[in-house]
Formats: C-alpha cells, structure tokens, sequence
C-alpha cells in the first residue's frame, strides 16, 4: 500500500481538481493522474467520475474514503509517537489524586535536577490506574498498591481522613474522640459532582452514621473558606495546603482510613528523559524514607 498515493486520494477528494490538487500537494498534475489511476488498478474500481472539469467521489470512492480517513488518522498518530519518543521536551502526563497534586507533585518536580514540560490531571486511583492502562498517562499517583502486575510502584506519602475544624475549635481540646461525636457539628460536603463527595459519603457509610450537610461547595479552597468562618466542619483526606490554612486536622481514633499513596507507572513502555528523571527522584526519596506529612 502506497501512503503517499493514500494522502493524495484524500486531498483531490477534498479539492475536486486535479489542478488544485496537484499544486496543493506540490507535485505534477499527471503525477497526480497516475497516483489515482494506481489505486483504482489495484482496487478494481472507479474511484472518481467526472463533472465538467472538477472530479467528484465515485459511490464506490465515498465508501472507501470513510477507511483511508482512518487509516491516514492513524498514520499521522503513528509519525506523532515516533517524533515524541525522539524529543527532549515530550510533556510528562501526571494523573494525581487530589491530595497529592496541589503541593507534593510541583515539590517533586521542582526537586529534580533536569527541567522539563508536565501537565498533572486529576482524578480518582481506578480512573488513573485505567488512563495508565491505555497509556493515556506517564506516571499516576494513586492511593493504595495496584493489583495488576501490569504495574509497577513506589510509595511516596502517608495519609490519613481527618476532621477539618476552625482554629480554636472545642474539639481540639477534646483529648481523645471517635468519628460519632462529630455529628454535633455541622457539616460541610463536596457537591455530588466532586469525585470527593464519594469518599465522603463512603465513609459516613462505613461508621454507620447518616449526616445531611449544611453547606456544600465543589472546590476543596471553598470548603477550607467555610471551614474557617464558621460554618462547620468536613471530613477530608490530608492534604498539604492544610498548613497554610486558619484550620486544624484531628486524625479520627480509628486506624481504618490511614493510608500510603504511591506513584505508579507501567512496568514496559519507551520512558523520556523526563519520566525518568522523576522516578529515580520518586525511588531516592522512598530511600530516604520521606513519608512525613
């Protein structure tokens, strides 16, 4: 199969002359003529017909054009990956959860010694873990380990599901608490359209106890906003930006939703500079066992 012949069948189909087709593919016109002539000798079938002096797609040339287009797609896709692997500055795909993505990913990256471009994406550990799959993702950054040898894995943080209260809140003072007496409080949910909501929900669901919430806001800024002017309190996953918030976290007493984040990636694939550079920091840091909060 001659691509090129391919890339012109498309181009006179689009165009409708051999003229214009010919000088927008900057070859001859009976190169063009002979290029068309090729392909309806090896297909058997007339490909164009003629309409004064434009040409239009023959029904059996409409038909086949629907599987070139595809093809011709896939070609370009296939010259974009290989032009990728050969590039110094190929963006690094990073899909996070959120705990991970506001401060922890940009440290890590800052803390490389080789610079280069990134985009970091959010989402929840099964979506990431299917994006890597499908290699729609460089590195992912999940909670829990991965079940699928298809991976592999490095922790890089612990974590734990706290209460978020106001500074100088009563419950501070309290010297031990369970998840129950929180209910006495009002509480502050993600909406039903944040990927949160359910980790919210699913643990309310797992102590037994049903909360209507007071107030609800999407974005993780808000919530932390309402925490601290008083309009209750919510219960999150740490994350780092806690720290520079008028808020205190009180892990629960129960150990159950203590857990490790991990960066993962596929175990085969070509790796850039760039991916590269990120997991032999990832790996470093698991040495130095740096999983502070």
């Amino acid at each position: 199969m001659n691509t090129d012949y391919l890339r012109y069948f498309a181009t006179l189909a689009e165009l409708q002359h051999y003229g214009n087709a010919a000088k927008e593919l900057n070859i001859s016109q009976p190169g063009l003529s002979h290029a068309i002539r090729s392909l309806e000798k090896d297909y058997g079938l007339p490909l164009f017909e003629k309409t004064g002096r434009n040409v239009r797609l023959s029904p059996y040339g409409l038909e086949l054009k629907k599987h070139i287009d595809v093809i011709l797609n896939n070609l370009d896709k296939l010259e974009q990956t290989i032009s990728d692997f050969h590039r110094e500055d190929k963006i690094i795909r990073i899909a996070s959860v959120y705990p991970l993505a506001g401060s922890f990913i940009p440290e890590l990256i800052q803390s490389c010694s080789v610079k280069f471009p990134f985009a970091i994406y959010n989402g929840m550990t099964p979506d990431i873990l299917h994006g890597l799959e499908n290699m729609a993702y460089d590195l992912g950054f999940c909670s829990g380990q991965p079940s699928s040898e298809l991976f592999e894995y490095c922790p890089v943080q612990k974590s734990y599901v706290g209460i978020v209260v106001p500074k100088g809140h009563e419950l501070i003072s309290k010297e031990t608490f369970t998840f129950h007496d929180i209910t006495a409080y009002p509480q502050i949910f993600f909406t039903r359209t944040s990927p949160m909501r359910k980790l919210q929900e699913q643990i309310y669901k797992d102590y037994q106890i049903s909360a209507a919430p007071a107030c609800e806001a999407e974005e993780i800024e808000v919530i932390l906003n309402m925490i601290e002017h008083g309009f209750g309190i919510s219960v999150l996953p740490y994350l780092d930006i806690f720290k520079n918030r008028n808020v205190d976290v009180l892990p629960l007493s129960e150990t159950k939703w203590e857990s490790t984040f991990y960066a993962i990636r596929r175990r085969d694939g070509v790796r850039s500079h760039g991916e590269k550079t990120i997991w032999s920091q990832i790996i470093h840091n698991s040495k130095m066992d740096r999983l502070e909060f």
